[in-house]
């Protein structure tokens, strides 16, 4: 490892974070298999969506675009609000309660993006680390970056906990006593 991998920590551990959010949604995909829990329908339908929003936001991560400034925040944030509304209906593929739902989205997310960090420390600063890394001049942004990344990990990290270690509910019935499984 060399100095100037860890030069910036904060735009590596958000180039992470939002490397992890682009890999969630193909997880559930491709580990789960939970778009074809579904109808074909709503498979045809969420399968480009996922598609253009994770190139939508890929372009934006990794790549030094220019011009159309507004039109392309406004897509980039489109981009988001449909990427997250497609994991968390996807994760309604199996009869999970809400908080159950959100620990393991959280969990999916804290994994792709500690998978992203531990390939970034072993290559080097490249993708979104980058772009963040040139736009985080001062030490002061250098700071405020390293702790929404760390706020983040701790409240993604918080809430995998809570999933893994509570027991497993019954919707619309009281708690389990006795953890199941």
């Amino acid at each position: 490892m060399t100095a100037a991998r860890w030069k910036n920590p904060g735009a590596i551990g958000l180039g992470a974070l939002l490397s992890g959010l682009l890999a969630a949604p193909w997880v559930y995909v491709v580990a789960f298999n939970a778009l074809f829990a579904f109808p074909p329908p709503f498979a045809l339908m969420v399968a480009p969506l996922l598609l253009v929003a994770t190139l939508d936001l890929g372009l934006e991560a990794f790549a030094r675009l220019h011009g159309f400034t507004r039109l392309r925040r406004l897509g980039a944030a489109l981009s988001v609000g449909s990427l997250l509304t497609s994991l968390w209906v996807l994760s309604g593929f199996t009869l999970m309660t809400d908080s159950e739902r959100l620990g393991l989205l959280a969990t999916v997310w804290l994994g792709a993006s500690l998978a992203c960090l531990i390939i970034w420390l072993a290559i080097g600063v490249a993708g979104p680390a980058a772009l963040l890394h040139s736009r985080l001049d001062s030490p002061m942004r250098r700071r405020a970056a390293l702790a929404v990344a760390l706020l983040l990990f701790c409240g993604l990290f918080a809430l995998c906990l809570h999933y893994l270690l509570t027991p497993a509910n019954f919707i619309g019935g009281p708690p389990s006593p006795i953890p199941i499984g």
